[in-house]
């Protein structure tokens, strides 16, 4: 177990093993120091030895309340300092710890941890907090809302799963993702100790999609829209006239959008790669933006305030499929929303236009396409 002398630039330099978990002991105070695990997770402990029943003593481990991602190094080396003369005058932290922790876990429900959770963690720092929020209270909150989160089983956990799986392969993985992120963030805060989920594989194995619209169903997912009012009807249209992804265009705020210079702003808060996005709007765009009614902030709400991101968009695509397939009078092969992305980056490139090169070319395909059609 490797002694070095931990300072922040130290602590930011420490690999993670390739296998199992490294100890980092601190040469500035004795007992306390940081463990490295192949996952990633970094965590402050202090390593002390308490007397047994006969005079013999047992080595012990108390880990800090909060993992060196929200805890820095300082405030890590105060409270294990505090920790060792609380030992000295012959005080466990650990006993105290889980006595905590008991008190805690046996108190709180699921549905109070994915509202904290989503509070604390997930709006602060995932653009796509929306539907993590949804997938929780649709699928764990349901079904476990008033249970205490130390209740849940690793086989209750699994079952759950599996059921999400069964109807829907693909959200039965982001359901899993979305289960251990909020366990492991509990886990972090010292909330409970173990998570149901944890080394659990992802259920379904995903390939990537190629699926474009041709022209004659684009066609039909065009005459399909117009029959449908705001919000879900000019939305989806949106989608395929700015090739921009669901989560950015369903959140998209009239502030961020220049209709006299036809160009859409998306702040780097929202867009996936993390930079500010401009969007160049066609004419077909702006005719649609005009056209909309504007009761708040947000393009798109379900909400009378318009303060509320529009949610529901499963139940309003297997309506639009419905239509599509009734003009058509014909079943449609299985497409997704994000393949309307895909179909305008397609008709772009086919006439050697590309979303990076200027505005103007953009403008021209979407504007001259789709009048087309």
């Amino acid at each position: 177990m490797p002694s070095v002398r931990l300072t922040d630039a130290t602590v930011k330099r420490l690999a993670k093993p390739e296998r199992g978990q490294t100890d980092y002991f601190d040469q500035i105070l004795p007992g306390f120091g940081l463990r490295v695990s192949a996952s990633g997770r970094r965590s402050w402990f202090v390593l002390y030895r308490v007397k047994g029943g006969t005079n013999h003593s047992k080595q012990r481990r108390y880990t800090l309340p909060l993992s060196a991602n929200a805890m820095g190094l300082a405030e890590a080396r105060q409270i294990a300092r505090d920790a060792l003369i609380a030992i000295e005058r012959g005080e466990d932290p650990s006993v105290d710890k889980r006595r905590h922790q008991t008190e805690i876990s046996s108190a709180i429900t699921v549905q109070e941890a994915c509202d904290v959770f989503i509070e604390r963690y997930a709006k602060r720092r995932n653009r796509s907090w929306t539907e993590t929020s949804r997938i929780l209270q649709k699928d764990v909150c349901s079904d476990w809302g008033d249970r205490t989160l130390e209740s849940i089983s690793r086989s209750e956990a699994l079952a759950l799963i599996d059921s999400v799986a069964d109807r829907a392969p693909v959200m039965a993985n982001r359901t899993l993702a979305a289960i251990r992120k909020m366990f492991n963030w509990h886990i972090e805060r010292g909330t409970i100790e173990t998570s149901p989920v944890e080394r659990l594989s992802a259920p379904t194995r995903e390939q990537q999609r190629e699926r474009t619209l041709n022209d004659a169903e684009i066609r039909l997912f065009w005459q399909a829209c117009s029959e449908y009012s705001y919000p879900f009807g000019p939305l989806f249209k949106c989608l395929l006239l700015t090739a921009q992804r669901r989560i950015e265009v369903s959140n998209a705020e009239w502030s961020e959008i220049d209709l006299e210079k036809r160009l859409w702003k998306i702040p780097a808060a929202r867009t996936k790669p993390g930079r500010e996005h401009e969007v160049p709007l066609s004419n077909m765009t702006v005719e649609l933006l005009s056209s909309l009614p504007r009761f708040g902030p947000l393009v798109f709400s379900t909400a009378s305030t318009g303060d509320r991101p529009v949610s529901g968009f499963s139940n309003a695509k297997k309506r639009l499929e419905k239509r599509m397939e009734e003009l058509a009078e014909a079943p449609i092969p299985n497409w997704h929303l994000h393949d309307l992305r895909r179909t305008a980056s397609t008709g772009m490139a086919d006439t050697s236009i590309y979303h990076q090169q200027g505005t103007e070319p953009c403008r021209r395909w979407r504007h001259s396409n789709l009048r087309s059609l």
